[in-house]
This record gives C-alpha cells, sequence and structure tokens, in this order.
C-alpha cells in the first residue's frame, strides 16, 4: 500500500504543479489591469502567509535554525521578490502574458544548465536534449506573438520579464542547495513573511494604493495568494525534494503553452497552432528529460523470469 502511494505521490504533484504555476501568468496580468504592481505583491504575500500560516498551525513543522532563516530570507528575494516585481512590471507595461511565460520558460534551460556546475550534480545526455527541445516547444508556442510583440514596440519593457527569469533560475537553484532540509511548510511561509515585510518597507516609496478597488482585483490577488504562492511553491519545494531541479524543469517546460490554452477562454486570446504544436513538442522535452525513454527500454530488455518446473 505504501509503495503505491509512493509511486503516485510525484506524478499526481507534477500534473497539479504546470496548471497552478501557469495560473500566476493570467491571473498577474488580471491584477495588474486593477491595481498597481506593489499592490499586487503586497495582497499576494498577505493572502499567502494567512493560508500557509494555517497549513502551519495544523502541522507544527520545525522551526528554522541558525542559518537556514538567513537562507531562506535570501531565496524570499529571488524567487518571490525579484521574479515577480520584474514580472508584475512587465505585465503592467504592455508585455503579454504569454510572452512572459515564454521568456520565463527559458529559466529551465539555464537551471539544467547549471545545475551540474553549481550543486555538484551529474547530468546526462537526457536532460541535456530534453531540456532542448523543451526549450524549443517554448519557443514555438509563441513564436508569431514574439514577432507581434517586438514589431509593436514594447521597447524596454520586456527587459522585466527577462530579469524575472533570471531571479527564478537562481531563487530554483539557490532553494535546492540551501534549503532542502527545511520542511516544506516552514520554507514557504518564512519566504511569504521576509517578502511581506520587505513590501511593506517599500510600499510608501512607490504611493501605491493599500488595497484592491474592486472585486477583480481582490478575487485576481487571492487566487495568486492561495493557489499560485502558496499552493504552487510548495509543490515546487517538495518536488525540489523528492526529484531533482532537472524534474521541475521539465514541467517548466509545460508553462508556456499551457498558459496560452487556458488564455483561450479567461482571457479571450485566439488559440493558435503554434500553441498546440509547442504543447507537444514542450510534452516530448519532459518526457526525454526525465529519462523515461531509457527507462521504458530498459524495462522492454529486461528478460522474462525463466518459468520453474515443479
Amino acid at each position: 500500500m505504501r509503495s503505491g502511494l509512493d509511486r503516485w505521490t510525484v506524478p499526481v504533484l507534477s500534473v497539479l504543479f504546470v496548471p497552478l504555476w501557469s495560473s500566476g501568468f493570467i491571473a498577474g496580468k488580471i491584477a495588474t489591469q486593477h491595481m498597481e504592481v506593489p499592490t499586487v505583491l503586497l495582497w499576494r504575500f498577505v493572502i499567502a502567509a494567512v493560508a500557509m500560516g494555517a497549513v502551519a498551525a495544523v502541522t507544527r513543522p520545525a522551526l528554522p535554525r541558525g542559518s537556514a532563516w538567513v537562507h531562506l530570507a535570501v531565496t524570499a528575494l529571488l524567487l518571490q521578490i525579484g521574479q515577480f516585481s520584474a514580472v508584475y512590471t512587465g505585465l503592467a507595461n504592455g508585455v503579454p502574458a504569454g510572452l512572459s511565460s515564454l521568456i520565463l520558460g527559458m529559466a529551465p534551460l539555464l537551471v539544467g544548465l547549471l545545475t551540474p556546475l553549481l550543486l555538484s550534480t551529474k547530468l546526462g545526455p537526457a536532460p541535456v536534449f530534453g531540456l532542448v527541445i523543451g526549450a524549443c516547444g517554448v519557443y514555438v508556442v509563441l513564436s508569431d506573438e514574439l514577432g507581434a510583440t517586438v514589431g509593436g514596440g514594447i521597447g524596454g519593457a520586456v527587459t522585466f520579464p527577462v530579469l524575472g527569469m533570471l531571479s527564478l533560475t537562481a531563487g530554483t537553484l539557490y532553494q535546492k542547495r540551501f534549503n532542502e532540509d527545511t520542511p516544506v511548510v516552514t520554507s514557504v511561509i518564512v519566504q511569504m513573511l521576509t517578502s511581506l515585510v520587505v513590501t511593506v518597507i517599500a510600499m510608501p516609496f512607490f504611493g501605491a494604493a493599500w488595497l484592491p478597488t474592486d472585486v477583480g482585483g481582490w478575487a485576481a490577488v487571492g487566487w495568486l495568494g492561495v493557489f499560485n504562492s502558496a499552493g504552487a511553491f510548495a509543490l515546487m519545494f517538495l518536488l525540489l525534494r523528492l526529484r531533482s531541479t532537472v524534474h521541475v524543469s521539465s514541467l517548466l517546460n509545460l508553462v508556456p503553452a499551457t498558459t496560452a490554452l487556458v488564455a483561450v477562454p479567461v482571457l479571450g486570446e485566439a488559440l493558435t497552432v503554434q500553441a498546440v504544436l509547442g504543447l507537444g513538442i514542450a510534452l516530448i522535452g519532459m518526457y526525454v528529460g526525465l529519462g523515461l525513454v531509457r527507462r521504458r527500454r530498459k524495462r522492454n530488455r529486461e528478460p522474462e523470469p525463466e518459468p520453474v518446473v515443479t
């Protein structure tokens, strides 16, 4: 019974992780249409901290010790403040949600390639090929939109999601390297509280409103706080612990295509051939990167047991 549960844990968590992470671009775009970026960040962190605080009250995870507090704070600055302040600023300045997810989709390739250099983890050929294939799928998803956007002249605003992508890369590697032994709930709640303190201190300098002004704004930050912050990051840290950065990177390859598909009913964007084709390529990249091809071949080559003669 236990082995069956363990066998299904990672696949189920992986299936949940992709749409939850992808939803952040959709909800982020909606939120920045209703309020300023500091307000979005403030309530994202408030709601996420409350949600994870409720979980912590029930589960009572162990507190960080010694330098773990510092490592969690650094991770918060990279994964939370750095990534989302940059991404939301880009969204608020006209960068489409799809293009933002395309640029953030380059992070898995960087994470995968930097993992053996920074984490002393051996990276075989399958993850490299998988990550490259996934990156090709990422590009195909929104190739038309990328050309139209650049032609439309959004200019320097595209720099913001690039900075967000670099923060996501650095934060993922840092989380894996220094926060591996910290309980997942503890890791998320400390990061959210750290980010909340930093945002509250910075709010007066931006002159942004402290509260969303309408139902749409509250709904968007509510989703970001509960599902995209508390939920998605808890799954991410858990998957990093159960598997590796390569596993999470392979899943992140699916985010741009998933975002494009979700944007059809939610944002009214047209479903393109590129989105469907890119999703297929990204799926192949994930399949190769996770070593499933090799495992399948190994199972097929295993000889059947000799019949026992009695």
